[in-house]
């Protein structure tokens, strides 16, 4: 292998290269853990990241990169890393047991019974969320970078759900704003990125509230999580210029070798269930560069603009789809549904409680979303980079990128 990787290091495949971040709640830390090892492998290629394009959770993670690339990237990822093993619960949300707290649930009761009380705008409070991104994201930076010419950033976008269309909007600085994508209901639009855009790229519909987003003026309006339509946002990676995309996902498509007992779902059941549709999106995604990939090979132009040519990309994703579900059931067992857990961290045993999270790895799915505990961001971090560094031990027919389909599923 060591050979294989020397006479790729030779033969170095041209073209911009762009980073794409799925979106998954603290989820999210499994992706700096992955690319904290991909990094030193590009750098020592003398391969660069110049088009970094997130959804919700990768969204963030987007901004923070973008912020920090100055920095080799390397770096950058360790730095990220270490911001999420700090991150805990008050960082993002209100705590469910303060007079805030209670009182949405008051009203939410209220709601339901068609009481006279004020809607409400979301089951959590993410107030905190807006200081915590101001504080670990120099947003300021970001323009820097990009003006920067020793710097290899050349944009950075998230995505976004307008409450008022349905439709995917792509905020990026940076770069040339691409057409509109009718096919897959995309719009760009050029915009200074604050933590704005990034809190309303992360809006996860019910769960947290809908941001008001007042710049661009053009655009001003309501928006919601970008995972809705869009949660890895590889074709506006390709519109903003990428000829090599490296793929970090949140949700595996492969279906585990000994699944959960069948049982009648729940309400958790199916909300987990829904999570599955991520993953399938993605892996379809994937599955339309290869071909896309192999269409170029055998000379049939399948673009609409004249020729394609191929884009080899790194994809990394967790093994299958309970993996993190499993890890999460795990983890809280042994940490938070004790009356000792109750006192060790009071939120994340109750949201444990309110999910049933150690009733099964569906349910562990939909905790793992919420999860911001110290050992379970640790174990994602790990997750993160050992499925990274199986992607390097494994063939690729341009190491480390891959031109054609998958070797295994």
């Amino acid at each position: 292998m060591a050979d294989d990787q020397s006479e790729a290091g030779q033969e170095r495949s041209k073209g911009r290269i762009a980073l794409v971040l799925a979106g998954g709640g603290a989820r999210g830390a499994y992706e700096m853990g992955a690319l904290s090892v991909l990094a030193p492998v590009l750098e020592q290629r003398g391969e660069q990241v110049e088009i970094i394009c997130g959804t919700s959770i990768g969204g963030i993670n987007a901004a923070y990169l973008a912020a920090n690339a100055h920095l080799p990237l390397s770096e950058a990822a360790a730095g990220g890393a270490d911001v999420w093993r700090e991150l805990r619960f008050g960082d993002a949300m209100r705590s469910l047991i303060s007079f805030a707290g209670l009182k949405m649930l008051v009203r939410f009761v209220g709601t339901f019974l068609s009481l006279p009380v004020k809607a409400v705008p979301s089951l959590l409070d993410t107030a905190p969320l807006r200081k915590t991104l101001d504080r670990i994201i120099e947003f300021e930076r970001i323009a820097d970078n990009i003006a920067d010419e020793s710097c290899p950033l050349h944009s950075v976008g998230v995505v976004a759900t307008s409450c008022e269309t349905g439709r995917s909007i792509v905020f990026h600085q940076g770069g040339r704003t691409p057409p509109v994508n009718e096919e897959r209901a995309i719009d760009y639009v050029d915009a200074q990125l604050t933590h704005v855009h990034v809190l309303a790229s992360g809006a996860i519909p019910v769960i947290f509230p809908a941001v008001e987003v007042s710049e661009p003026a053009a655009w001003r309006g309501w928006y919601g999580d970008g995972g809705l339509r869009l949660n890895a946002p590889l074709d506006p990676a390709l519109a903003l210029g990428a000829e090599r995309v490296i793929v970090i996902g949140l949700n595996s498509a492969v279906v585990p070798q000994e699944p959960p007992e069948p049982t009648k779902p729940d309400l958790f059941d199916a909300a987990s269930s829904l999570l599955a549709v991520l993953a399938d999106q993605l892996a379809s995604d994937v599955a339309k560069l290869t071909a896309i990939n192999e269409a170029v090979e055998h000379g049939v132009d399948r673009g609409e603009q004249g020729s394609r040519r191929k884009i080899p990309y790194i994809f990394v994703v967790p093994s299958d789809r309970t993996k993190i579900g499993r890890m999460a059931v795990d983890a809280y067992r042994r940490r938070y549904k004790s009356l000792r857990g109750l006192l060790r961290s009071p939120n994340l045993s109750l949201l444990g409680r309110i999910t049933d999270a150690a009733r099964n790895p569906m349910h562990g799915e939909l905790y793992s979303y919420l999860f911001l505990g110290r050992e379970f961001l640790n174990e994602l971090i790990e997750l993160g980079r050992a499925d990274a560094q199986h992607w390097l031990d494994s063939e690729h027919d341009q190491w480390p990128w891959r031109v054609a389909g998958p070797s295994e599923p």
